[in-house]
């Protein structure tokens, strides 16, 4: 797990490398980070028996290297936290990935392997689930992960799209996840699963764009039932001046046979200095009843800060329980040097009937100071909560973190 202060430390560090790595393409990019950070809590771990206070340190470190040309990508990624807490050592999180990107005119290909392993003794912070598109996306085990245990997840996932330029066009998709746990509570179960999928795009004319994607994904569960669903959807893209506008409808089959109805309707505004999404749709639970799904997401720049703000409330077409997610963040440059950041992520799961709920939030504030065109200096501090079908717990955390990033390219 990587908490707030290192997570802080790689927002301010992120555009430093960011800039770098989009230049033009050619060579090969290698970026090491470092971060340290110094962190004293009141019970640290949210847990709903003992309050565990303390003071720790949390060392985290990443490697980043980036190989490219106009038509290839290659890059590797690794990372690792060490936290010392009261004289004993452990690696929250050590990451891994590797992907390879090829694309051409008419056609793209993409191959991916991932690797995760957890230490769920600490608090899972809401902001380690933000997805590369920058959302919230809750695993299904998310409500056990404070506990004690190791976490391992592997996702190998590779697509192909041909056809891009064509009236027609096609998309291949797989992928296989494998999730293994060590000294963790009984809930928590190993499992694998695998997903395939095929898609056909339909130019139908110049503002007009049909989707139709045909997918099947497996989960074996250790002791349980096979779990087995087939999903066809059908989209249609309008193309709008200020951004476009989609429709979808699916239907998913189950191994029992049953199926569930899904629709929604999303919309893109590209605003002149801004950016505005949002969703609204239906989904049947697994009594067949309809259940509300939304989205929306606002992203402003300014010129010496940012605001980024997005809301989602999911619910899987056959299942029992929703998400809910929402995230706030407000950045500003008070001047060359110093800068403020505040962010709020809030996570809630439950089932369709309100019970059995799960949530948990984090507030956080931090001045950053830039020591030098690389070194930054971040003090904060933290707050978090959890209620986990009623009982409530709070930890508090101040913080003072430091880093930079190390660069080479040839």
């Amino acid at each position: 797990m990587k908490q707030n202060a290192s997570l802080l430390i790689l927002a301010g560090l992120w555009p430093v490398v960011g800039v770098a790595q989009e230049a033009e393409p050619g060579g090969a990019y290698v970026t090491f980070d470092f971060d340290q950070a110094y962190e004293a809590s009141t019970d640290r771990d949210l847990t709903t028996v003992d309050d565990e206070d303390g003071f720790d340190t949390v060392t985290s470190l990443g490697l980043s290297a980036v190989t490219e040309t106009r038509s290839q990508r290659l890059s590797a990624d690794a990372a690792t936290s060490l936290r010392l807490s009261e004289g004993e050592q452990s690696f929250e999180e050590i990451t891994g990935r590797l992907a390879y990107s090829r694309e051409s005119a008419d056609a793209a290909f993409d191959i991916s392997l991932e690797a995760f392993r957890t230490d769920i003794a600490f608090l899972r912070d809401v902001s380690d689930f933000i997805d590369a598109d920058g959302e919230l996306d809750l695993p299904d085990d998310f409500g056990d992960l404070v506990g004690s245990g190791i976490r391992r997840l592997t996702i190998f996932a590779t697509g192909l799209e041909w056809g891009e330029t064509a009236p027609v066009g096609y998309e291949l998709f797989l992928s296989l996840q494998t999730l293994r746990y060590e000294d963790a509570s009984a809930d928590l179960l190993d499992a694998d699963t695998g997903i395939v999928s095929a898609g056909l795009r339909l130019n139908l004319n110049e503002v007009t764009t049909g989707n139709i994607s045909l997918g099947f994904s497996q989960t074996d569960e250790v002791g349980e039932p096979l779990e087995e669903s087939t999903t066809l959807t059908g989209a249609l893209t309008f193309a709008r001046p200020l951004g476009d506008l989609t429709t979808s409808i699916s239907a998913t089959r189950d191994e029992e046979e049953d199926v569930f109805l899904s629709a929604s309707v999303e919309r893109v505004y590209a605003l002149p200095n801004s950016r505005l999404n949002g969703a609204l749709g239906l989904a049947e639970d697994e009594g067949g009843e309809a259940r509300l799904t939304a989205e929306i997401g606002y992203s402003l720049p300014l010129p010496e800060s940012q605001i980024d703000l997005s809301a989602n409330h999911t619910f899987t077409p056959g299942d029992d329980r929703s998400n809910t997610t929402l995230r706030a963040g407000y950045m500003r440059g008070l001047n060359e040097v110093n800068s403020i950041r505040l962010a709020l992520d809030f996570a809630q799961e439950s089932a369709t009937d309100g019970s059995d709920r799960i949530a948990t939030g984090t507030l956080s504030a931090s001045y950053g100071i830039s020591l030098t065109d690389v070194w930054q200096l971040d003090i904060g501090a933290q707050t978090s909560r959890r209620e986990d079908d009623g009982v409530r717990t709070r930890s508090n955390t101040i913080f003072l973190a430091i880093g930079r990033p190390f660069t080479w390219r040839r």
